[in-house]
């Protein structure tokens, strides 16, 4: 499911489960695995999903398990957003597809994400699917989109890739066939970067929206 691979001086972190990228614990803690391996180096990181779809977001199933499982389930998809959110090199998002809640956290979450051009969605869909967000997307979400991204949380407006950079869930959208070369120009910029200055401006950037997410409650299933 999570694939870490060195390219043109970045991590290349790739979640491909051969179907959808639905994201359970096992999924997600591994991949909070691959950012904290990832952090040894201040090489840049590059989270990508299929092509096609980049997450079809929490896997519903483990909802369905039981409190637990369903808690446990949110706790992995906390931790692996304030994993992105901590990491000290620059991290970045690649979506060549749809991007459902879970997997429009972690563009949220992302230094940089990148978009492709196709019939694609991205949001948040609980409120059609009958589910209540926990707090700490609510929070991230807050933080990171415009009124009008903030406004659609509770309608489940789901955007198409040029309407989802207008409301915060993408810094670039660009055609299929542009990706390579817009993620290779992307990696260089970030590589240009003070290593240190960029931890310390990003540390001080996401301070308050780190403790906020922290502190925030799961929901109580019992």
């Amino acid at each position: 499911m999570i694939s870490i691979e060195q390219h043109d001086g970045a991590h290349i972190v790739t979640m491909d489960d051969g179907k959808v990228n639905a994201l359970n614990k096992e999924k997600l803690d591994a991949l909070t695995g691959a950012l904290a391996q990832c952090a040894e180096g201040q090489a840049p990181v590059v989270i990508r999903g299929r092509k096609g779809i980049f997450s079809a977001g929490f896997d519903l199933k483990g909802f369905g398990a039981g409190p637990e499982t369903a808690t446990a389930q949110l706790q992995a998809g906390k931790d692996a957003i304030l994993a992105i959110l901590r990491h000290p090199a620059p991290v970045i998002t690649v979506c060549e597809g749809h991007a459902y809640p879970m997997g429009a956290f972690l563009m949220l979450a992302a230094d940089n994400a990148i978009g492709t051009e196709g019939e694609f969605v991205t949001g948040m869909n609980e409120s059609a699917i009958g589910m209540a967000l926990p707090i700490y997307p609510m929070i991230l979400g807050a933080d990171r989109l415009t009124p009008a991204g903030r406004k659609a949380v509770s309608t489940s407006k789901m955007f198409s890739p040029h309407a989802a950079r207008e409301v915060g869930y993408f810094d670039t959208v660009v055609a299929p066939g542009d990706v390579e070369n817009t993620l290779t120009q992307t990696i260089g910029h970030m590589k240009t970067l003070n290593a240190g200055a960029f931890n310390a401006n990003k540390s001080a950037m996401n301070r308050q929206l780190i403790d906020d997410i922290e502190a925030s409650p799961l929901p109580d299933f019992g």
